[in-house]
């Protein structure tokens, strides 16, 4: 009881400075510490969700308590209800062809919208990649492993076809097909195991939580945060998508790690996706590597083994991406990507107090960030800063860079807080409105109330609506108006804020039973929302993941109520 109530406090305390802050970084663009009407609030909502945040966790454990009732093996011979042989169906097929169906219909459910924004979404720096392939001028600004297979698929259908609209849907079909594979391989996981196991006539069937499986399909398959992902060409959907394997992955092996062993294709797909995570982004590889030690510690007993999984896909990235990079020649000379955050901390300093910088500092800063770069300074993106950002002189004068930093943030405290904590918070504060590009001008719109998504075919493609219109219509409006954001209840669905407060509050409830072993295929996903809060701006695409793995919650409570009566 002692325990659930200071878990209970410190969850409040934590949840309430995230909604305060949040606050008035949404409101304000900046921190207002003193507001005595902002300490109010956070002591008191701090003290009411600390007391009630434990009548949760009792719910839960109750939940966890109550027994399967027995399911009896009912005849559906002879019946004429397509519903009860849909149920039979689904009830009695073997993994494949259960897998298969489920990815067939995600399938389905997608192309409506491919064919509502076809050739679908070409955008965020999609135009770069395939130059970067037709030019054979390459760079590591962007994974080099997607820049191949982007470009290469592009180009392919493209040389065969002579159309760019073509290739770009060849490469997104392609892409959809992978991503739904995974994400019915995710709900065949489900069915695993929050569905009862029972055995007729040597035939396996699963009965039970089938409402909880259909919500999984059409969570993954018509949710739009997901389908947009599933159909643009950033390498974030596809990064998600492996972080969601290995999650799953290391599920499996958490629950029984001796069998785990036993099953090449499980250590196969843990060592696949564990190196294309930390191939698709640099902060993919950063996360993984520092999960390695608590992988390793928590499977201490089976030491050797886990080390081993566990180190051969950072060998194996390292070795393609240095690889990649020697064989292309790409420019890897770029910095700007690993310090953003004090560039801004920097830039929002010599914004609101230039006459703070001595001459020295001045002409240290301006060879860095020239005027015209400092005179762009946006409070909730970085990406102009960077493309600004001179990395011959960092390379030779570093430690001017730093000693400037440094002095700056001794007199200028609050200054940089603020210029960091506004490019990071819509990640924990679930009322935040995505709009750091408000005013950017794009090939075929400009961003005005809400950059959720970049709607977008850049060139050489080109949008054509070939149905469903008004499916085009509602994807405009989610993507560049407040709209679903400021929705009462519904914008909490599409927040990235809201899903993390969910998984921490299941987090503290682990803690709480003493099982927090069962969050540890989640902490590649907390490492990874950590390196965010070093990144240069808060979009939807760098934590999807929240999303896919919100059908798989009920398996992790079912794991956590499986290790509690092994005890």
């Amino acid at each position: 009881m002692v325990k659930n109530k200071i878990c209970g406090y410190i969850f409040g305390i934590l949840f309430s400075a995230a909604m305060v802050l949040g606050y008035q970084l949404e409101t304000y663009d900046h921190l207002t510490l003193s507001s005595i009407s902002g300490i109010l609030i956070f002591i008191g909502m701090a003290l009411v969700v600390g007391t009630l945040a434990p009548f949760g966790w009792k719910f839960f454990d109750r939940l966890l308590e109550v027994k399967s009732k027995e399911i009896k093996v009912s005849n559906t011979t002879g019946r004429s209800n397509i519903a009860a042989k849909l149920s039979a169906y689904f009830d009695e097929a073997s993994d494949k062809r259960y897998w298969l169906t489920i990815w067939i219909i995600l399938i389905l459910l997608q192309i409506p919208v491919l064919l509502a924004e076809f050739p679908g979404f070409f955008c965020y720096d999609a135009q770069d990649e395939l130059n970067q392939v037709l030019t054979r001028n390459f760079s590591t600004h962007h994974p080099l492993v997607h820049v191949l297979i982007l470009g290469g698929n592009i180009a392919f259908m493209h040389k065969l076809t002579g159309s760019w609209n073509a290739g770009i849907c060849f490469h997104l079909t392609m892409q959809m097909l992978f991503m739904t594979g995974v994400f019915a391989y995710a709900i065949l996981y489900l069915r695993k195991n929050i569905a009862k196991k029972l055995t007729d006539n040597d035939k396996t069937i699963y009965r039970g939580h089938k409402v909880l499986r259909v919500l999984a399909v059409l969570f993954f398959g018509m949710f739009p945060t997901i389908v947009m992902y599933t159909l643009c060409s950033t390498k974030d959907g596809l990064f998600s998508t492996f972080l969601l394997l290995l999650v799953i992955e290391l599920m499996k092996m958490m629950r029984d790690t001796e069998n785990f062993f036993k099953f090449k294709r499980h250590i196969f797909l843990l060592i696949f996706s564990a190196m294309m995570m930390s191939l698709l982004r640099h902060n993919g590889f950063y996360a993984y590597i520092v999960f390695i030690p608590l992988g390793v510690f928590a499977l201490r007993k089976y030491l050797k083994k886990a080390l081993i999984v566990f180190l051969i896909p950072v060998v194996l990235s390292v070795v393609i991406e240095s690889g990649l990079t020697a064989i292309l020649n790409a420019d890897s000379s770029e910095h700007q990507e690993m310090i953003t955050v004090s560039i801004m901390q920097l830039a929002r300093t010599w914004r609101y107090t230039p006459e703070d910088f001595s001459d020295e500092d001045k002409e240290v800063l301006l060879s860095l960030l020239d005027e015209r770069a400092l005179g762009t300074y946006e409070i909730r993106a970085a990406d102009y800063m960077k493309s600004f950002f001179n990395n011959a002189y960092y390379e030779e004068n570093s430690s001017a860079y730093w000693k400037l930093w440094a002095k700056m943030m001794v007199s200028h405290p609050m200054t940089y807080i603020n210029g960091w904590l506004l490019t990071c918070y819509p990640y924990w504060y679930p009322f935040a409105v995505i709009n750091p590009y408000r005013g950017h001008q794009m090939p075929t719109f400009t961003y005005e109330d809400s950059s959720y998504f970049e709607y977008e075919v850049e060139p050489p493609g080109e949008r054509h609506t070939l149905a469903f219109g008004f499916i085009d219509k509602l994807y405009y409006k989610m993507s560049l108006t407040p709209f679903q954001q400021t929705m009462p209840v519904i914008s909490l669905l599409f927040s990235m804020g809201f899903y993390f407060w969910v998984w921490m509050y299941f987090a503290f409830y682990s803690i709480t039973r003493r099982r927090l072993r069962v969050c540890l295929p989640l902490m590649p996903v907390f490492l990874t929302w950590l390196t965010l809060m070093l990144g240069p701006v808060s979009l939807i695409r760098y934590m999807l993941i929240l999303w896919y793995l919100m059908p798989l919650m009920p398996v992790f409570f079912r794991h956590l109520q499986m290790m509690g009566e092994s005890d």
